[in-house]
């Protein structure tokens, strides 16, 4: 459930696989315990509530690529980036635990270096290659190539979170939250999470966004533009009306970022993915 994925471009035979959360020592696994609306999430987080999550246990992957192997079919994963966490590693083990159960099928695990919807959005893509007529391969092999031209530029409210994950001193993130500060970030070409500036207020920081966008899709035509909010909607319909004004025809679709990216970005992570010439600009 990294994938923050837009319910509307969802395909055939396209499937999530749900991460569990611990909300102040309570978990949510979508079974024992319901998932929480991404409002609820996050006021929950404003009442001081502090969110954590983990690995898809390995078990649990193997349980749910099989339940589609069980059909006759192959599986192409997209993962969440192996900079960011140890699920990848989880999946690859699974994958090659699954081969001596279903011989003649496949799981291909792919490391999809995007967080997000920019995960979202390169799944997206995946099923557009895949219902043109690619085979398990040639669409496992476009997705590593695209996976480098998925942009990421974002911003987010609550500095806490990213002194939590190691992206600020708490010296920072004080300073910051006090100032309004808004860092800009990206996901680099590793599939990490990357601070590479910081602007004075909302605005700012939304404009920030634009330009950036702006600049890395330069001879790219994108059908589809993504706007990820968490629990901002107002900003979230903002931005989307300022990527209309700049890019005239382009679907631009707002999307809500879940729990298991809410709890390391909080409440008002706002993000713009698109495809981009150069996914490693670090320029703002």
């Amino acid at each position: 459930m990294t994938a923050d994925f837009p319910p509307e471009l969802a395909g055939e035979d396209f499937r999530i696989i749900p991460m569990s959360y611990v909300l102040d020592g309570t978990v949510y696994d979508g079974k024992n315990r319901a998932f929480l609306t991404p409002h609820e999430f996050y006021s929950a987080l404003e009442e001081g509530k502090t969110s954590s999550t983990s690995m898809v246990p390995v078990e649990e992957a193997k349980a749910y690529f099989a339940a589609m192997l069980g059909t006759g079919k192959d599986v192409l994963h997209i993962s969440f980036p192996a900079a960011m966490s140890g699920c990848y590693d989880g999946y690859l083990k699974a994958a090659a635990e699954l081969a001596e159960d279903f011989p003649g099928r496949r799981v291909v695990v792919i490391d999809g270096k995007c967080a997000s919807s920019g995960e979202g959005l390169l799944a997206y893509y995946a099923m557009k290659k895949r219902d043109g007529g690619a085979d398990l391969d040639e669409t496992a092999e476009y997705v590593a190539a695209l996976r480098d031209h998925i942009g990421h530029a974002f911003t987010v409210s609550d500095l806490k979170h990213l002194y939590r994950g190691g992206r600020l001193s708490r010296g920072a993130a004080i300073v910051g939250q006090a100032i309004k500060l808004n860092p800009i970030l990206m996901v680099d070409e590793n599939g990490a999470l990357e601070h590479i500036g910081s602007v004075m207020g909302r605005k700012s920081a939304i404009r920030t966004l634009l330009a950036k966008m702006e600049r890395e899709t330069v001879g790219y035509v994108n059908d589809v533009v993504i706007v990820a909010h968490g629990d901002c909607i107002g900003d979230a319909e903002y931005l989307k009306e300022k990527v209309e004004e700049r890019f005239p025809g382009r679907r631009v679709i707002v999307t809500d970022v879940g729990p298991i990216i809410g709890s390391h970005c909080g409440k008002g992570m706002l993000a713009l993915l698109y495809l981009a010439a150069n996914k490693t600009d670090r320029k703002m």
